[in-house]
């Protein structure tokens, strides 16, 4: 039994309404997360804190995050703990933090950062989204 005509096209106009619901989701992702990068860089400019890169999260405990984080500036890598913070990776971050020495680790130049000195920060894909739409 095949299915009738105006079956055909129903399941055609739901496709079709479906697929342009998602580019338009899609592009309004887009533009408000290159509005969130806009917003940082202006943060960025006023020189509030240091830009740093989380390169990868390797430990996410109950009182934050170990990553290894990325000097934008340098590319100069170092082994961070976010306290009180689940980072996600890939995220870009002013921040004004200090290193010591990482107990648990026997590292002595760990970058220990609290949430008040994270200045401001956005999601690795507004970089991305950005330069999608061309800001």
């Amino acid at each position: 039994m095949h299915p009738s005509p105006e079956a055909m096209t129903a399941i055609a106009l739901i496709v079709v309404v479906t697929i342009a619901l998602t580019v338009r989701s899609r592009r309004k992702r887009t533009v408000a997360l290159a509005a969130q990068w806009q917003a940082f860089q202006q943060h960025r400019s006023s020189g509030q804190g240091q830009l740093l890169q989380v390169a990868r999260v390797y430990q996410h405990g109950r009182r934050g995050s170990k990553a290894v984080v990325t000097w934008c500036d340098t590319g100069r890598q170092q082994d961070a703990w976010f306290w009180n913070w689940h980072v996600p990776a890939g995220a870009f971050l002013l921040v004004n933090a200090s290193s010591g020495y990482g107990p648990h680790s026997h590292n002595p130049n760990v970058l220990y950062v609290q949430p008040a000195q994270v200045r401001a920060w956005v999601p690795g894909q507004a970089a991305r989204a950005a330069q999608r739409v061309g800001q």
